[in-house]
C-alpha cells in the first residue's frame, strides 16, 4: 500500500459555499471542472471553504464516543435489524465489507436512517442528546450534499442542473439516506484474526458520500489498482461517489474502492479512532437510468439496487 498525500485533490468550494444563495459565476466553472476531473480520475476529493460548522462535527464525536463507551449489553438494545433499513447499532465484527476476507471488520457503528428510525434510540439517561445531535447533523449535511450533486450535474452537462437533487427529494421519508458514526476501538485487548482489517476493501453503494475524518487511516484504490493513503486536511469534507451514481453516469464517474487496514505500529493500534459518514442515497423509487441515454445498464429503482448490495455485506 502506497502513501501519497497529493493524489486526493483538495477543491475550494467557496464559489458555492453554504452562505451563498447562488453560485459565484466567476469561480463556479472552475469548481465544476475540478469536481468533474476528480470523479473521472481517482473518484475522491476534499472540499474546503464550505461553511460547514466544524463545532458540530466535534459535537458528533463527543456524543458518539459516549454511546460507544456504554456497556455492550446497553448498545445491543438498539441493533440494526436487516430488513428494517439501516438504522441502529452495529457491533464489532458484525459487518464484512469485503466478503472475500474470512472475518468481519474491527469497527462498531451507529446508523441513523430517518425513514425507519422510529424509537430505536438510546435513552436520554443512557446517552444524553444522542438523538438530537444525530438529527441535527443529518439536517446539516443535506444542503452541502445537494450542492455537490448540483455541481456534478453541471460537470456532466445535464440539461437540468438540479436533475440529481430532484431525485433526492425525500431524504427522511422514502430513502436509504443514512448518517453513520463509526468507532474503531483500541486493539490493545483484542486478538486480531488472520487477514482481519478495520474496514474491508469496498466501494460505497449509494449516490455520494460525505466523510468527516478524525485521524488518518483510510486508503483509496487508484485506477491502476494501487492504494494511496488519504491525508488529514483540516476542516475538510472528503467526498466520493457510490455504485448507484457510477451506474447512473454510465461509468463516467468512478466509485473507487477504499478500506481501512490495521495501523502500522503497535502504538497506533492501541489508539481508538472515530469517523462520521453521511451516505446520500436517491429516493427509493428513483429509477436509476443512464443519464447519457446509452442504456449501458438496465433501469432499476434505487431501493432494489441497494437491497442487492446490502445482501452481500450482512
Amino acid at each position: 500500500m502506497g502513501d501519497s498525500s497529493s493524489e486526493i485533490p483538495v477543491i475550494d468550494f467557496s464559489a458555492y459555499r453554504l452562505s451563498l444563495d447562488k453560485p459565484d459565476p466567476s469561480q463556479f466553472q472552475k469548481l465544476v471542472d475540478d469536481v468533474h476531473n476528480a470523479l473521472t480520475t481517482i473518484g475522491f476529493f476534499f472540499i474546503v471553504n464550505t461553511d460547514f460548522p466544524q463545532e458540530k462535527v466535534e459535537e458528533m464525536y463527543q456524543v458518539s464516543k459516549a454511546f460507544f463507551d456504554l456497556p455492550l449489553e446497553v448498545k445491543q438494545k438498539y441493533p440494526r435489524i436487516p430488513g428494517r433499513g439501516s438504522h441502529g447499532y452495529v457491533h464489532l465484527e458484525r459487518e464484512n465489507t469485503n466478503p472475500k476476507r474470512p472475518f468481519g471488520d474491527l469497527k462498531e457503528g451507529f446508523n441513523f436512517n430517518p425513514m425507519v428510525a422510529g424509537d430505536v434510540w438510546p435513552l436520554e439517561t443512557e446517552c444524553p442528546n444522542f438523538k438530537a445531535t444525530f438529527s441535527n447533523f443529518f439536517d446539516l449535511c443535506l444542503p452541502i450534499h445537494n450542492r455537490v450533486l448540483e455541481v456534478m450535474a453541471h460537470g456532466l452537462k445535464l440539461e437540468d442542473p438540479l436533475f440529481f437533487v430532484k431525485h433526492h427529494s425525500k431524504p427522511k421519508t422514502d430513502s436509504m439516506m443514512t448518517l453513520r458514526s463509526l468507532f474503531y476501538p483500541s486493539l490493545k485487548d483484542i486478538t486480531v484474526k488472520d487477514q482481519q482489517v478495520r474496514l474491508g476493501e469496498h466501494s460505497d453503494g449509494g449516490g455520494i458520500t460525505l466523510l468527516f475524518q478524525q485521524r488518518r487511516g483510510l486508503q483509496v484504490c487508484k485506477r491502476d489498482g494501487t492504494y494511496v493513503s488519504v491525508p488529514m486536511v483540516e476542516g475538510a469534507i472528503l467526498v466520493n461517489i457510490g455504485d448507484t451514481m457510477q451506474r447512473w453516469t454510465a461509468d463516467v464517474y468512478l466509485a473507487a474502492k477504499h478500506c481501512v487496514l490495521l495501523d502500522e505500529t503497535p502504538e497506533e493500534r492501541k489508539l481508538s479512532r472515530q469517523s462520521i459518514v453521511f451516505f446520500g442515497h436517491p429516493d427509493n423509487d428513483a429509477v436509476i437510468k443512464c443519464v447519457d441515454n446509452s442504456n449501458k445498464y438496465p433501469p432499476i429503482t434505487s431501493l432494489d439496487y441497494m437491497n442487492m448490495i446490502f445482501s452481500k455485506i450482512y
